[in-house]
């Protein structure tokens, strides 16, 4: 697969994954007042020496979700953790382990590094941590940014 349909099928990929997270965290917490979707990173791992990497490009994508302006913290969700190429129909679809139960671990343990200061970069104080709570109420008026750009990861 060429570089151009290789991206293309990374975009199909985490766009069902930016589009199933944004859904389940809209409609089941509240005071999220914005979800902004930052690209899709990549780090290419075809070498020139010894070809493509056994394990495949890494491909994720970002979310920071807000609070308020200035109060946000950052979820990453990886294609291959996510998604799976289906190789009969030729695309990308969501693997059983993306439910409830892993997105609520994920916002949970990332909330809790932002607060405690362990995710450098993103700010989050307690009081508006206590904000975003569970709840079938949801946040009906955030503001969702998707982006389906891809940048080349950089470390």
């Amino acid at each position: 697969m060429d570089k151009k349909a290789l991206e293309k099928s990374y975009q199909q990929g985490i766009e069902l994954i930016q589009e199933y997270v944004t859904d389940y965290l809209v409609e089941n917490y509240e005071d999220i007042k914005k979800i902004e979707w930052q690209g899709i990173g990549i780090e290419y791992r075809h070498s020139p020496i010894f070809g493509p990497s056994l394990f495949g490009d890494y491909v994720d994508t970002d979310a920071k979700v807000y609070v308020s302006k200035g109060n946000y913290f950052t979820m990453t969700f990886q294609l291959s953790d996510e998604a799976e190429y289906n190789t009969n129909l030729k695309k990308y679809v969501l693997v059983e382990s993306l439910n409830s139960k892993w997105i609520d671990r994920i916002f949970n343990t990332e909330l809790n590094n932002t607060v405690k200061g362990g995710k450098k970069g993103d700010r989050m104080d307690k009081l508006s941590a206590e904000k975003l709570k569970k709840s079938s109420q949801g946040s009906s008026s955030a503001k969702i940014t998707y982006s389906l750009k891809i940048h080349e990861l950089n470390y």
